[in-house]
């Protein structure tokens, strides 16, 4: 079982992850690695139970894009806390590929890359950290203002003369009646 924060609830769930020596033909939810889905996608799709896929750090994200409809997820691994391309791999899902499903979050991220990550179009998380889930039980939240890159999924207005520098909407002072 996994404990999965989404919209502000945690909830467990319970999928298998395939690996190449793991049979996939049982039923169930399966969460499968790129490489092994695209091995064998038509086999996976017709199977019993949910299908979600794994992206790593590396993978090519847009081979999924014509399977993203039949897809429960897509969870995008964060291999360490100073491992940038699972933020990379999101904003490629929800910017280019127009997916519009739950990208999960899986791996070694912090509490602090977890607004960055729902910015990039991250919309639920698996928990693996104990202080991860504690804190988000304690209901802490790091908010962040000021960016230095621009998304597409998120209303934002340039910050001062710097193009690349952005802030959001909630950070502008409302002007006294």
């Amino acid at each position: 079982m996994a404990t999965i924060y989404k919209d502000g609830e945690f909830v467990e769930e319970n999928w298998i992850r395939a690996e190449p020596e793991t049979e996939t033909a049982a039923g169930g939810n399966l969460l499968v690695p790129l490489t092994l889905f695209l091995s064998g996608s038509d086999s996976l799709l017709a199977r019993e139970g949910a299908i979600a896929v794994l992206i790593e750090a590396g993978d090519d994200v847009e081979q999924l894009e014509s399977y993203l409809d039949r897809l429960a997820y897509v969870a995008v691994d964060f291999p360490s806390f100073a491992d940038g391309r699972g933020f990379s791999a999101a904003r490629v899902l929800r910017e280019q590929l127009g997916y519009e499903g739950d990208i999960r979050a899986v791996g070694q991220y912090i509490l602090d890359q977890v607004p960055l990550a729902r910015r990039c179009g991250v919309s639920s998380f698996e928990i693996s950290k104990p202080e991860v889930l504690k804190a988000l039980k304690a209901g802490e939240w790091p908010e962040v203002t000021k960016y230095l890159q621009p998304v597409g999924t998120v209303d934002e207005i340039p910050a001062g003369t710097r193009p690349w520098a952005r802030r959001s909407h909630r950070d502008i002072a409302v002007a006294a009646e």
